[in-house]
């Protein structure tokens, strides 16, 4: 008979083999594992590289779609159009009438009005004026009498501020979150005053001379209302030369003498007109030349493009991205030509045409040149789309979705399916 310990001894060595095959199991096991593990890792991964070979064509194939909608939008041409829908209306004989929101405004002596493009009444200032001056800038609307000394500040809603200035209005602006810039006439001295919306007293007031400054002849406001341009005719010398002026309404300002920042100077030179894009870029034109300035972010506008001209302007407008001037067309055929310029100076584009034109409205991608009874819409690359008719007695054109135009006629609101 084998003795206890024999016995545990061989107990022992039977539990460690056993234990050593329970080892060897599990890591044959863990072994398999792994190996499953690292196999369903590469399923994992070509399935997620073909997924996303698989977006990345579709996401091509849709940009290049795109692409292809854009140029044939871009590129298409009208022979024609229709009106697809007609509300009668009276437009009375004297009344200024301006693109607005999605309709349009109509002003008058007895009042001003926004119209939606179906014809539906949004909102009306009554008031009497002899010679009212308007200004819109995006949802906002200024009116104000020329020498009178009463102006309309009004939201897209229809909330009106009523400004009494003291002083006859000589002209005025609006900037896009409703700021309001007047000059006012006291005597020898002409003041420029700037009132917040809901404010009806001046939050700014800039004393100018003749002498001293020179008479402001244009005053514009950033979107914003921060920052405000004013060109100003200066004696000097027994001459005269222009002066572009920047204020700055903001902490910035406060570190100048009366808010100036910056300060330009044209010898032998009148800017009658200014103008902001935005809240940084800004503009001015002289009878023969071009001038761009930018805050580059520091909200100190400097002059970043200059370019003389050997034509007179006869004419601007502007948008958000170009500035277009009109010169009469000295080559002969047609009478004007128009010169496109972007932000940054560059001229993109020089058209003629010979509409006696109303207006010259940009938009999208696209510009449109129209008469009472004639219009021309061109692309940003100068190719017509189309060239011809419009409703007659045209006060206005504006575009709208896709190919149809709001016309605002002497008697009529009209919307126009270019075909």
């Amino acid at each position: 008979m084998d003795s206890p310990g024999a016995a545990d001894a061989a107990g022992k060595h039977l539990l460690e083999k056993r234990m050593a095959a329970i080892r060897e199991y599990i890591k044959k096991k863990e072994k398999r594992g792994e190996t499953g593990n690292r196999e369903l890792d590469r399923q994992i991964s070509r399935h997620r590289l073909a997924a996303f070979v698989r977006t990345l064509l579709l996401t091509g194939v849709l940009l290049g779609l795109c692409a292809l909608v854009y140029v044939q939008l871009r590129n298409q041409t009208y022979s024609g159009f229709a009106v697809v829908s007609s509300t009668d209306k009276q437009q009375f004989d004297g009344s200024t009438v301006l693109a607005y929101q999605n309709g349009y405004i109509s002003c008058s002596r007895d009042g001003v009005s926004y119209t939606d493009s179906q014809g539906n009444a949004m909102w009306n200032q009554t008031y009497q004026m002899q010679s009212p001056i308007i200004f819109v800038k995006e949802g906002w609307v200024a009116v104000g009498d020329y020498n009178g000394h009463t102006i309309y500040d009004i939201s897209a809603d229809g909330t009106v501020q009523e400004i009494d200035t003291n002083l006859p209005i000589r002209g005025l602006t609006v900037s896009a979150n409703g700021v309001v810039a007047a000059v006012l006439e006291d005597g020898g001295v002409t003041w420029i005053n700037v009132y917040n919306p809901g404010g009806d007293h001046a939050a700014v007031s800039i004393k100018t001379t003749m002498q001293k400054s020179g008479y402001p002849m244009s005053v514009s406001l950033s979107d914003n209302g921060r920052l405000m341009q004013t060109a100003y005719l200066r004696p000097e010398s027994g001459s005269m030369k222009a002066v572009v002026s920047f204020y700055n309404f903001g902490e910035v300002g406060q570190n100048y003498t009366d808010t100036m920042v910056s300060s330009y100077e044209y010898a032998d030179s009148v800017v009658p007109f200014t103008a902001f894009m935005d809240s940084k870029t800004a503009f001015s034109v002289a009878d023969n030349q071009l001038m761009i300035y930018n805050d580059e972010g520091a909200e100190i506008p400097k002059n970043v493009f200059q370019t003389f001209l050997d034509e007179e302007i006869q004419d601007v407008r502007y948008s958000k991205d170009y500035i277009g001037l009109v010169f009469f067309n000295a080559e002969g055929g047609d009478r004007y030509r128009l010169d496109l310029y972007d932000r940054s100076g560059k001229k993109v584009l020089s058209k003629t045409f010979d509409l006696e034109y109303r207006d010259i409205l940009f938009a999208r991608d696209s510009f449109i040149i129209y008469s009472e009874a004639e219009c021309m819409i061109c692309n940003m690359q100068g190719g017509e789309k189309y060239a011809g008719d419009i409703t007659e007695q045209t006060l206005l054109l504006k575009p709208m979705s896709g190919n149809r135009y709001l016309a605002v006629t002497r008697d009529s609101l009209d919307i126009l399916e270019m075909r």
